[in-house]
């Protein structure tokens, strides 16, 4: 009796067994169903150009001969009459022009150190405590390679030590020090004195160099700038202009030329953001105008920038781009987008059950084949790694759906 039993037993479980098997073979020979795995997808429609950089500027000559010592740095604000540069015989009279103003530094920081509104009333120990912070400062600046900022500590260190030492005794004062400092300045003033100096005729903002094109670009006729005019002068090498020392313009602001792909966001009166290719700078431009270049697919675009700094003085030709928004989500065949009364979303297979998942569409392109979906941990939208049901189905299909 047992043994019939057993043996009852064992069909039973053969059966289901085989049966199992059976519709796992069944469902793996009949799913013939297009499917796409969801996976994330990374959109960056930042636009790179060759940007020219035109103003209305004029030229500043010197005929004369000597050696230049300017004495503004590219883009500062000059007054009128103020000294744009001095001239010298030699640079041996511009080397001892800096020993001059560096030991005047020296000299006015030794004074502060010995003023006894300083050295009466600090303690060795405040002083210590500052110097080791200053020290690490500098090291740490070092790494960074913020060489303005270390100059700027160190030279603050300097006059820290000097009150260090006068607090704590190791010297009585420096008045020997800075005798010697104003005698050795006083024989270097009388060897190196300037030839001549150039004076700004005009309130403006000074670049000392030119490369030819300051007569030639101007606020009126960037609008009117062609494909091979704007190529000539991307491509052009700059050559020195003779008897030229800088050039001027009256204000901050700047108009950008330059070739781009054809972009519907392109459009004149819009607000946009680009950077250069050597600076982190974020600066605003305005859409001026926008006409269709020689090439199919590119537009000649003028925009309006006002800012001005280091980086869009240093050279006519820069590399730019336009910065737009980066998008990161689930990519989303636009063939298996499908709605569920008033909801957008997929179909995706879930083991043998095909059930609907909504989309978040967060980036779309009439010229993709694509949209980006929001990538989400919610059950009811689409998750990374699902497989998207590409092919179209009925309500029969769906109804078993869990």
């Amino acid at each position: 009796m047992k043994s019939l039993t057993t043996r009852i037993l064992l069909g039973v479980l053969c059966v289901l067994l085989f049966a199992t098997i059976g519709s796992q073979i069944y469902y793996k020979i009949n799913d013939k169903h297009n499917t796409v795995e969801a996976e994330l997808c990374d959109i960056n429609e930042d636009i790179t150009f060759q940007g020219i950089i035109v103003r209305n500027e004029k030229v500043i000559k010197y005929d004369g001969d000597g050696v230049l010592d300017y004495q503004y740095q590219d883009g500062n604000k000059v007054s009128v009459n103020s000294t744009i540069a001095n001239v010298y015989a030699t640079v041996d009279d511009i080397i001892a022009q800096r020993k001059i103003e560096k030991d005047a530094l020296i000299v006015s920081d030794l004074q502060r150190a010995q003023n006894p509104g300083t050295t009466n009333y600090i303690q060795p120990e405040t002083l210590k405590t500052k110097i080791d912070n200053e020290y690490k400062q500098i090291l740490t600046l070092t790494q960074k390679k913020d060489y303005t900022a270390f100059n700027s500590l160190k030279d603050d260190l300097s006059v820290v030590i000097n009150i260090y030492n006068l607090v704590t005794g190791s010297a009585d004062n420096y008045n020997e020090r800075i005798k010697s400092l104003l005698n050795e300045s006083a024989k270097l003033k009388q060897s190196s004195k300037p030839i001549d100096t150039i004076k700004a005729d005009t309130t403006g903002y000074f670049v000392s160099y030119a490369d030819g094109y300051e007569g030639k670009l101007t606020y009126k006729n960037a609008a009117k700038l062609t494909e091979d005019a704007i190529n000539k002068i991307v491509n052009s090498k700059i050559e020195p202009v003779d008897n030229v020392l800088g050039k001027m313009f009256n204000d901050y602001s700047c108009k950008i030329v330059g070739i781009l792909n054809n972009d519907k966001r392109i459009v004149e009166g819009e607000t946009l953001q680009m950077t250069t290719n050597s600076s982190n700078q974020i600066y605003e431009l305005t859409v001026d105008s926008v006409k269709p270049a020689d090439e199919d697919g590119k537009v000649i675009a003028v925009f309006d920038c006002e800012i001005l700094d280091d980086t869009m003085v240093q050279t006519r030709v820069r590399t730019m781009k336009i910065v737009f928004d980066d998008y990161h989500g689930i990519k989303v065949p636009r063939s298996a987008i499908r709605f569920k009364g008033d909801q957008k979303g997929v179909y995706v297979m879930l083991g043998n059950d095909i059930i609907f998942k909504k989309i978040d569409v967060i980036y779309e392109s009439e010229d993709d084949d694509f949209v980006i979906s929001k990538n989400t941990s919610d059950d009811e939208y689409l998750l990374l790694y699902d497989q998207i049901l590409l092919e179209a189905i009925s309500d029969k299909d769906v109804s078993s759906s869990k």
